[in-house]
């Protein structure tokens, strides 16, 4: 077989046909972003909370105000000292104002009076019942309350030494056997009779030599034996106990009530 024959007869493989159609698939163009439909706005909830706070406030409040209520109706009624005061001085009678400030005899407290009406101005010194019977009531009418010492006018607080003092003088018999004839050391170096102002140790100790055994009769055999005025001492440690609440020891506790 010659050469072109064999070229003939050769067979050569069939190779993959191009495809015509052209394999390769488009997208789809970009349309932009899809409008999203927007979600129903939904209905804020009201919050009772607040409303049920409030509420449960209220009646914790009104709970509370009952209960103080209730202690209070409960609790005892404090009585006044006053309460148990039958008879007090006259330091001064205000007309203007229709009050009368006094000091009370049995505990030296100060108090503010309402004097009846159409009685004639009371005197400093004046002595005037002040208890709870109606009946011996002359001059006051009503027992207004307590007072102090900051509260009262500069007159009132000048004239107040020389009423206790007279009450003092009035009642001798009592401060001689109370204090007068029975005070002692209270320490090694401190007599009684040194809580007098101006008393230093050396003059309680003239007193108490001057007292003796027998003791002093009256107070102005006392003045005479000292020279002193013992009555006007004892009436300012009594307003200094008065000003100072905290002063001790307190003569006006030891020594008061007079005993008749």
């Amino acid at each position: 077989m010659t050469g072109a024959r064999k070229d003939r007869n050769i067979k050569v493989g069939a190779g993959k046909k191009k495809s015509t159609s052209s394999s390769t698939s488009w997208s789809r163009p970009a349309e932009g972003r899809r409008d999203v439909a927007p979600a129903p706005k939904s209905q804020p909830r009201q919050n009772s909370a607040p409303r049920r706070d409030n509420n449960r406030r209220n009646d914790n409040n009104r709970r509370v105000n009952q209960n103080r209520q209730g202690n209070r109706s409960s609790r005892p009624q404090q009585k006044s000292p006053l309460m148990e005061e039958d008879w007090a001085r006259v330091i001064d009678h205000d007309q203007t104002r229709n009050e009368v400030i006094a000091v009370s005899e049995s505990k030296m407290l100060l108090c503010r009076l309402k004097p009846k009406a159409g009685i004639a101005p009371l005197l400093t010194t004046a002595r005037v019942y002040i208890g709870t019977d109606s009946n011996l009531r002359e001059h006051i009418d009503q027992v207004l309350g307590m007072t102090n010492i900051g509260r009262v006018a500069n007159h009132v607080k000048a004239d107040l030494p020389l009423v206790i003092q007279i009450f003092i003088e009035e009642n001798e018999k009592h401060f001689i056997t109370a204090f007068f004839n029975v005070a002692g050391n209270m320490s090694l170096k401190q007599h009684a009779f040194e809580l007098l102002s101006g008393v230093g140790n050396k003059k309680a100790m003239q007193m108490v030599e001057a007292r003796g055994s027998s003791g002093f009769e009256s107070l102005s055999a006392l003045n005479e034996a000292c020279n002193i005025d013992a009555g006007e001492l004892l009436a300012k440690r009594f307003l200094a106990e008065l000003d100072d609440r905290n002063m001790q020891p307190r003569l006006l506790d030891l020594l008061l009530p007079v005993k008749a």
